[in-house]
């Protein structure tokens, strides 16, 4: 694509004014942007000089995820599992092996077009492991499962690899270099991104020699709870690696599934004398197998085959290891039968909450929750003097057999604000889904609108949301606190596409409320939407000034966006909002986030994420 005239001109200028206007909301930086900007495209918070363009989209480019999944991780399970695809001729380079394409959530074979690989893998190592934004972990998810040639610096083929390009790589790959795909698969499993982790490895060819991608396959496998398919692959790790003692200790854990116990336990004496301090836990749990003991285990002893263990001989963890474990692990906890069930449902809690398992499972992990029918019939009361995930869960249960709308929406208000104190409102409110989809929008409920609303927006239910807020606006004609209700979440709807533009009627009283209607504003203008309000009033308002962290990678991510480059776009995304983003996120950086994602193509995630930013912003 031809450069614009506004991207041939010299970038050091524009970029010196936003650094001087990085210890303040930087209103000046846009104070003579255009008003009449095209609806279709996004409204730029770049500076002129770095301005985004639309990049041209290959025949059938679609990227983004209908609004209801664009902040949901792909949970892909299974030998058919739907929409897993490989690149053509992809198995010639496990470079480029991925299991997402366009039509599953991939963003295509021209993903990493133009990046320089450094960069990226730069990048890459530095994706943290606790993103708490469920569109930022869905959107780091699938483009480390997105099926393309790696970056080298030139165009990709939008039809993917030639066999001209796989002859080139496949003397790398009979070497068994796998760099760029051990640099995914780390972060994946950094991530707890298991269910597309393990079906990645298992395309990787046997030729790759690299010990951590074995000794992940089988670590994956266990955190699933898939033994049978974890001991298959042992024999061979223990033959290429026979000096790896992990390997040793897989297969005595293999033996005892087998009913071998004279050679596990012949395995296990050899290993004590090896190695007697190397894995202290492993064998106290390996000597609990043997007696049938259950076992417990916390801190360093976390391991995914120590965790197998405990699985299987009905073993258990502390809530405080929950709270310290990492997303992998937690895999392993949330697999537990043993011991306390709150825990391993508060595993699977955290877990919901950024993505990295479905709704469906919480819901799953609540129902199995043992409750009286006297708990049950005074389960508000009940929940309060519980708490916590088991709490959530009477009240999860409690509204699923709940008939009556009024007591139904009483439960589910209880549940949602027990979600909001604890930080677990994306985990209830997509267990919550199905019940809260059901429940129809009606005056006499105007005092659960408010929370029925937020949760929905937090689906990508734009229209039941809608309905809700609808409610509120005409209760609000008799009720102060419905009126106050539909301001405070009006902006939402704008930021779902609605036309009607933001109130420019100043209604903050105080700096909080400010920033908070600054930021809504930059949002809807991020999003290509047209405002009457300029920021000029805003400056009037009163907003406090916050320091800009992350410049450069705000200005490199402007620039990876002019260039169309959407995995860099990506990367620089999470990069430059943090891992608590978007709640902690300088205002500017979430424009330049979600303007950059609508301008490669990634509008409904980039409508997801200015969301989660209105959502985190109470006033």
């Amino acid at each position: 694509m031809n450069a614009s005239p506004a991207s041939r001109q010299p970038r050091l200028p524009a970029r010196a004014a936003v650094l001087c206007c990085a210890s303040a909301l930087c209103v000046a930086l846009w104070a003579a942007a255009p008003g009449a900007v095209a609806q279709d495209a996004p409204i730029s918070l770049f500076p002129p000089t770095v301005a985004p363009e639309r990049p041209a989209a290959a025949a059938g480019d679609q990227p983004s995820l209908p609004s209801e999944r664009a902040a949901e991780t792909p949970q892909v399970e299974g030998e058919g599992a739907e929409g897993i695809e490989i690149d053509r001729l992809g198995e010639l380079d496990p470079e480029a092996l991925g299991i997402l394409d366009l039509g599953s959530g991939g963003f295509g074979p021209r993903v990493w077009a133009g990046s320089p690989r450094p960069l990226v893998e730069s990048l890459l190592a530095g994706l943290p492991a606790g993103i708490t934004s469920p569109t930022l972990h869905s959107l780091a998810t699938r483009l480390l499962l997105t099926s393309a040639p790696p970056p080298g610096g030139g165009p990709a083929d939008p039809a993917g690899p030639t066999v001209a390009d796989a002859l080139a790589t496949v003397q790398k790959a009979a070497a068994g270099e796998s760099g760029f795909l051990r640099l995914r698969a780390e972060r994946l499993y950094a991530l707890g991104a298991l269910a597309g982790l393990n079906r990645l490895l298992a395309l990787v060819p046997q030729r790759v020699e690299d010990p951590w991608l074995a000794r992940t396959k089988v670590d994956g496998l266990l955190l699933a709870g898939k033994d049978s398919q974890a001991c298959g692959e042992v024999p061979a790790g223990l033959a290429r690696y026979p000096r790896d003692l992990y390997w040793a200790k897989a297969q005595i854990y293999c033996q005892f599934l087998a009913e071998q116990g004279d050679q596990a336990m012949l395995g296990l004496d050899l290993l004590r004398e090896q190695a007697p301090d190397g894995d202290p836990a492993f064998f106290v749990l390996a000597d609990g197998f043997i007696s049938g003991t259950p076992g417990r285990v916390g801190g360093e002893g976390l391991t995914p085959l120590n965790l197998a263990i405990l699985r299987r001989t009905g073993g258990a963890v502390s809530a405080e290891t929950v709270a310290g474990a990492g997303p992998p692990l937690l895999h392993g906890i949330a697999q537990l039968a043993g011991g306390d069930h709150a825990v391993h449902a508060a595993a699977v809690e955290r877990l919901a909450e950024v993505g990295a398992l479905p709704g469906e499972r919480l819901a799953g992990a609540y129902a199995a929750f043992e409750f009286t029918e006297a708990d049950l019939a005074d389960a508000l009361a009940q929940a309060e003097r519980e708490g916590g995930v088991s709490g959530r869960a009477l009240l999860y249960r409690a509204a699923n057999r709940e008939s009556l709308a009024a007591t139904k929406a009483e439960i589910l208000r209880a549940a949602l604000l027990s979600a909001e104190a604890d930080g677990r409102s994306n985990a209830v409110a997509r267990a919550l889904k199905p019940v809260l989809t059901g429940l129809a929008p009606s005056p006499e409920l105007a005092w659960f609108a408010p929370q029925a609303a937020r949760a929905l927006f937090r689906l990508g239910q734009f229209e039941r949301a809608g309905g809700w807020l609808s409610v509120l606006r005409i209760d609000g004609l008799k009720d102060p606190e419905s009126q106050a209700a539909y301001d405070e979440l009006t902006p939402l709807r704008r930021l779902a596409g609605a036309a009607e533009p933001l109130s420019a009627e100043s209604t903050a009283e105080s700096p909080a409320a400010a920033e908070r209607r600054l930021l809504m504003l930059m949002l809807s203008r991020a999003l290509g939407q047209e405002e009457p309000l300029s920021w000029a009033q805003l400056a009037q308002d009163g907003a406090a000034a916050r320091p800009l962290e992350r410049l450069p990678s705000l200005l490199a991510l402007g620039d990876a966006a002019a260039e169309g480059k959407r995995g860099e776009s990506v990367l620089l995304a999470v990069d430059a909002l943090g891992v608590a983003a978007p709640a902690d996120s300088h205002p500017l950086a979430l424009g330049y986030a979600v303007s950059a994602l609508a301008a490669v193509g990634l509008g409904n995630e980039a409508r997801a994420l200015a969301i989660e930013a209105a959502l985190a912003a109470r006033p």
